[in-house]
């Protein structure tokens, strides 16, 4: 799994890419990021960035897989513009460089 903390205007967002084998598919996240939790201090978890609930996730299947990529949005999340475009153009971007190697995994 490939993640990425981005920052937009103050806000931080977590960025996340990985291969499912059941579904035969990549799925890419963006999410807010959250502080670890409280309960984590003391451990050298504790400065850790975990993603929240997922604004929009794209789901692309493998080439050898008949399906075209699609989008999910979380209505209750509001993305803004600026980092919308981000996200597309790195999936964009992931997805070129899979379909290049034909070897996702």
């Amino acid at each position: 799994m490939a993640s990425e903390i981005w920052e937009d205007e103050g806000e931080y967002y977590c960025f996340q890419a990985a291969h499912v084998e059941s579904d035969e598919a990549w799925v890419f996240e963006l999410s807010e990021a959250r502080q670890a939790p409280a309960s984590w201090a003391g451990t050298e978890h504790q400065d850790a960035v975990m993603p929240g609930v997922v604004m929009v996730a794209v789901v692309a299947h493998d080439p050898d897989v008949e399906k075209p990529p699609f989008v999910r949005f979380d209505p209750e999340q509001p993305v803004p513009f600026e980092l919308m475009k981000r996200f597309v153009s790195r999936v964009a971007e992931m997805l070129d460089v899979l379909k290049e190697t034909q070897s996702p995994r």
